[in-house]
């Protein structure tokens, strides 16, 4: 090509160019940011807020209901959905992808400030955020206050850590979760106010008229325009306490006043501690690690000067940790990647010149990545970062960034040595022959990822954009460098001088190697190097004896094969050999097809019997369990259980691998258990081991308390399936909802079928009499009012204090607030100043509320959900759909699955898309190189020879095909056809100058066996550190969520490289065969 020409001519120019590029892409390294993951910006949205002391349905009726009217009005929501529970609600939006979000937020905050004047006075905050994963909490902390005075915590956190952290450059935005807060309670002696002729609603008005900061418009003085404000805020206790009632006695005759904290009804708790959480973010453009860096040194600083007896601060999840073990981790395994294929190209090489030439290309290669990826943030408005998915992108090109230098030096290296040429002729010649070839070969590896252009906005485009991209640019960037550096280097390197040359490169080699051993050695020590090589050693021992018998089966059938070749044809050399093979395949042609064809479907059976996951792998290390309670229990019943549990799981950390064990529960909310592992490196348990062995030890002897391994609704394993029924009417849902989860209960695989309707919490329910109540002079409202209050359910009004403001809780004392009958005896004043007892105001009436309500689209929603083995998910969701297609719904009701299983459903519509359209262009690219319409197909029979090798890859090592695996496919693609590109480019060569097919054939192979097998095995060594931990170790973490696609192009390139040299010559000649006989039949009916 005219570019290799163009390198050999002007060396130094080519030499300098490269020069420049290795500097800038050193120089983009450093400076491009390191972050967990993409920049990923959903189109989605949801508000969120808080009602404390409310039941989902007075949260559905007085806040969800009129948010969903008002936030449906904007233009462009795909789908609206809202879940109310209690004391809390959410409101989630949906936009058609492409929709400015920014645009979107300022609209949602436009409409939540329309509606707010429809809403509760006491409303709390109302949150809005959109899905962007900047926003994502980059460090989540749990704080423990050691000192006696937990209130100490907040005062602490306030006044000291959040200033301290606030100022760190990088930090965008702090929160506290679980604390709380000082108060001003007013706890009133029920029997002293009636006695007095008062009611708590007296008491309530009279606090709140008298603690007032209004503005009162503007007056004018001379010149001067004057605000008037009228101050009547409370400042001191005291003045609260000598509040004049209208009976002329004061507040504190009836109640007592005092700084106290709200009665506890939510435990979060960590190692048998309270905790309170901590989750900082950073802003958009901080770097990851040095923002994380800074925090944890204040907060060490912190921890110093407020004193560690006093403030424990746990780190549960540190983004830059996980990111700088993760790249590490890629990073270490793409070295050895490289050394490996570096290593192999010796073996078949024998050369260290021509070896050091291919290496350098690796380097060389990355190093251009590094740069373009920085030129695209700077230049086109890029958001690639270097992140997880970038990383595992250059990791899965490190074995394809030799392939084309392979290819490249090994013509080079043929036409110098083999044919004679000069080495200048050699070096230009030489990759004038492969140029197009290794063009289409990593045309063929790019456009696989062509088609996630087409699906837009979907949940895996964005996710792997930085994948594509990375992997696009290290392909171009080693075609370039094949097509550039390796000529020029070639050109000068084969010269006569080898033998001598190669000496002094075996000596300085050695030497280095030997040093930088010893240094290792002496840094670590001996007796650490030692047990290292120790410890290696029974690593592969344990990984070896680990390996399924089927697979030491085949592996000794292959072994016994080729070395009853070895020797057979021992004198005949690899070529011979290879030669008398598909000189064999050829004479016995069709019976080469049967057993190809048997091969294959025998490949397509194995397939069928491979476990598919529709989810994505998460690495974080965590078992968690549901806890169900008696309903019965109080907030002291629950703290008794799970300190019971703290107790028994605690004394076995160390033995479990456990880093700290967290508890939340309350009598109303859903009460969990998480035991936070240890890293996959420093332990030999995995969550499985961990999960059966906690089981195992919890109680099982407690009266209605039950534990469930997960969590509701696809748990943290994210294993389960479910139904969602929408309609108008709630009650008809519920029967409905009833009916369809008794015909699930017996689907096979699955397990705790349930409704989103179940698990509510027994509730009082209060309907007033309204006859009785209006005879009374009372409006249901002010009785409602009045209990919630009472019940200390409702903040009367805010206190100042030198630290802010504080609520003033005013509230019955405890013991009159204990009971039903209690309660009963609350009495009202009405307008005319008598004394009404509640229990002849209102009937009463023990009932079972709903957990959860849940709208989707302004209609009201039920789930029926059930779990199941992730490795069922898929078959028993289309069970349940078979099921729901079968029964009848009212009109007006309808049905769905639920989102995740839709999700799940449209990957497996986009990865299928995204498989044939990849195809299709593979097969365009071919078509244009050969000219022909038929040589591709012989070419895609590669393809199929992969499924067979991810096939028997995925079922050995029981390996699931996952996401992950998916993209190991598809990247596949485009690589296993590269060999039939360079073999089949290569034969048509030979008949072009002259030769029978016959010949050419046999010639070509000849030729490009050496190159086919160098460049599948630098591949695959490649991958093999990034699949090893996923086979021999603990296969979780990120050893489990890479693995499957190093798994999948290691397997299928193995047998899809040797079933191409040995099957697609065949191929090549009945194709070629079809061909010549389809002309000839349209030139007899042309001449007809």
């Amino acid at each position: 090509m005219k570019l290799s020409e163009y390198a050999i001519k002007k060396p130094i120019t080519a030499v300098m160019i490269a020069l420049s590029l290795i500097v800038m892409g050193f120089i983009s390294l450093f400076r491009l940011p390191l972050e967990y993951a993409p920049d990923l910006q959903y189109p989605r949205m949801y508000v969120s807020y808080t009602y404390p002391s409310s039941s989902p349905e007075e949260i559905q009726k007085k806040i969800t209901k009129p948010m969903e009217e008002m936030l449906g009005t904007i233009p462009g929501i795909e789908s609206l959905r809202a879940r109310s529970y209690d004391s809390r609600g959410y409101v989630f939006m949906e936009f058609d992808y492409g929709t400015d979000m920014d645009l979107k937020s300022i609209q949602v905050r436009d409409r939540v400030d329309q509606v707010r004047g429809r809403l509760p006075e006491d409303l709390e905050r109302i949150e809005m955020r959109r899905w962007d994963s900047s926003d994502w909490e980059i460090l989540d902390y749990n704080m423990i206050w050691l000192g006696d005075n937990q209130s100490e915590l907040v005062t602490v956190y306030k006044n000291t850590i959040l200033p301290r952290l606030q100022r760190i450059p990088g930090v965008g935005n702090v929160e506290m979760e679980g604390a709380d807060e000082r108060i001003l309670r007013v706890d009133v002696d029920k029997n002293r106010m009636h006695a007095h002729g008062l009611d708590i609603r007296t008491l309530n008005r009279t606090i709140r008229f008298n603690n007032i900061n209004i503005s009162g418009g503007y007056v004018t003085e001379g010149d001067k325009r004057l605000a008037v404000r009228t101050v009547g805020e409370f400042d001191e206790v005291d003045q609260i306490r000598d509040l004049t009632l209208p009976n002329g006695l004061e507040i504190k005759d009836v109640a007592q006043v005092s700084y106290d904290y709200p009665e506890k009804r939510y435990f979060e708790r960590m190692d048998g501690r309270d905790v309170v959480s901590m989750e900082i973010r950073k802003t958009s453009t901080a770097n990851l690690v040095e923002t994380c860096r800074l925090v944890r040194a204040e907060l060490d600083a912190l921890q110093d000067e407020i004193g560690r007896d006093k403030l424990r601060l746990h780190l549960r999840r540190d983004q830059s940790e996980a990111v700088v073990r993760g790249i590490t981790s890629l990073g270490q395994s793409a070295m050895l990647g490289g050394m490996l294929a570096i290593g192999i190209i010796f073996v078949f090489l024998r050369n260290f010149r021509s070896t050091l030439i291919v290496g350098s290309a690796i380097p060389i290669s990355v190093l251009c990545v590094f740069m373009i990826m920085y030129l695209m943030r700077q230049v086109f408005g890029s958001t690639i970062t270097l992140n997880m998915i970038s990383m595992m992108g250059l990791m899965v090109a490190i074995g394809m960034l030799v392939d084309p230098a392979v290819v490249a030096l090994e013509n080079i290296y043929r036409r110098r040595f083999d044919v004679g040429d000069g080495t200048r002729t050699a070096a230009i010649e030489g990759s004038r022959e492969i140029g197009i070839p290794v063009l289409a070969a990593a045309l063929t590896t790019i456009c696989v990822f062509v088609p996630l252009i087409f699906i837009s906005g979907s949940y895996n485009t964005m996710w792997m954009r930085d994948f594509a991209i990375t992997v696009c640019i290290a392909v171009v960037a080693a075609l370039c460098v094949a097509l550039t550096l390796i000529p020029l280097a070639c050109s000068r390197a084969f010269s006569n001088a080898d033998n001598r040359v190669d000496l002094f490169l075996k000596i300085g080699l050695g030497t280095l190697f030997a040093t930088g051993a010893a240094y290792l050695i002496y840094q670590e020590g001996i007796v650490e190097s030692a047990n290292w090589l120790k410890d290696s050693t029974l690593w592969v021992l344990g990984g070896l004896s680990t390996v399924p018998i089927g697979v030491w089966i085949v592996l000794g059938a292959f072994v016994a094969t080729t070395g009853y070749f070895y020797f057979r044809f021992r004198h005949l050399g690899l070529k011979g050999v290879y030669t008398r093979v598909i000189s064999t395949t050829l004479h016995y042609r069709w019976t080469t097809v049967v057993v190809a064809t048997i091969i294959l479907f025998g490949g397509i059976y194995i397939f069928t019997k491979i476990e598919v996951q529709r989810y994505r792998y998460q690495p974080d290390r965590m078992v968690g369990y549901m806890v169900e309670m008696p309903r019965t229990y109080d907030i002291d019943d629950a703290l008794a259980l799970f300190k019971q549990i703290e107790a028994i799981i605690i004394p076995q950390k160390e033995e479990l691998d456990i880093e700290a064990i967290k508890t939340r529960f309350s009598t109303r909310r859903g009460n969990t258990i998480y035991l936070y592992l240890k890293p996959v490196e420093e332990s030999p348990l995995s969550t499985d081991d961990v999960k059966k062995k906690v089981s195992a030890l919890l109680p099982k002897d407690i009266p209605g308390v039950r534990f469930k391994a997960g969590f509701r609704r696809g748990g943290s394993s994210g294993t389960g399936v479910g139904v969602e029924i929408k309609g108008r009417n709630p009650e008809v849902l519920a029967i409905l909802a009833e009916d369809i989860r008794l015909r699930m209960d017996d689907i096979e695989g699955i397990h705790d079928v349930e409704t989103s309707l179940e698990s509510g919490t027994e509730e009082i329910r209060v309907s007033v009499r309204r006859e009785r109540a209006q005879q009374y002079g009372l409006s249901p409202q002010q009785i409602a009012t009045t209990v919630a209050t009472a019940l200390g359910a409702r903040g009367n009004s805010k206190f100042k204090t030198p630290d802010g403001e504080i609520d003033i809780a005013l509230q019955l004392r405890e013991e009159d607030r204990a009971t039903l009958d209690q309660l009963k005896t609350l009495s009202f004043e009405n307008n005319r100043g008598n004394m009404i007892a509640f229990a002849s105001l209102a009937d009463f009436e023990l009932t079972k509320g709903p957990r959860s309500i849940e709208r989707q689209d302004r209609m009201s929603t039920v789930t029926v959900f059930a779990n199941t083995e992730a490795s069922e998910v898929q078959t028993v969701g289309y069970e349940m759909r078979d099921r729901m297609d079968a029964i009848p719904l009212p009109q007006g009701y309808s049905w769905q699955m639920d989102r995740r299983f839709r999700y799940m459903a449209s990957e497996e519509g986009e990865t299928n898309f995204t498989m044939i359209f990849a195809a299709l262009l593979i097969y365009l690219i071919m078509a244009s190189l050969f000219e022909s319409y038929v040589h591709p197909f012989t070419i895609m029979f590669s393809i199929s020879f992969a499924f067979i090798g991810v096939a028997l890859g995925l079922y050995i090592f029981g390996i699931a095909l996952d996401s992950n695996a998916t993209y190991g496919l598809l990247i596949l693609f485009g690589i296993v056809v590269n060999n039939g590109i360079v073999l089949i480019d290569h034969i048509n060569r030979y008949r072009k100058q002259g030769l029978y097919r016959r010949d050419a054939i046999l010639r070509g192979g000849q030729d490009r066996l050496r190159p086919i097998l160098m460049t599948a095995t630098t591949t695959i060594l490649g991958l093999t550190p990034l699949v090893i931990p996923m086979i021999y170790g603990n296969a979780e973490g990120n050893a489990r969520r890479w693995g499957p696609i190093g798994l999948v192009i290691i397997s299928g390139l193995s047998i899809s490289t040797i079933l191409t040299l040995v099957i697609l010559p065949t191929i090549y000649s009945l194709m070629d065969d079809l061909s010549g006989y389809t002309k000839r039949i349209v030139a007899v009916a042309k001449r007809a």
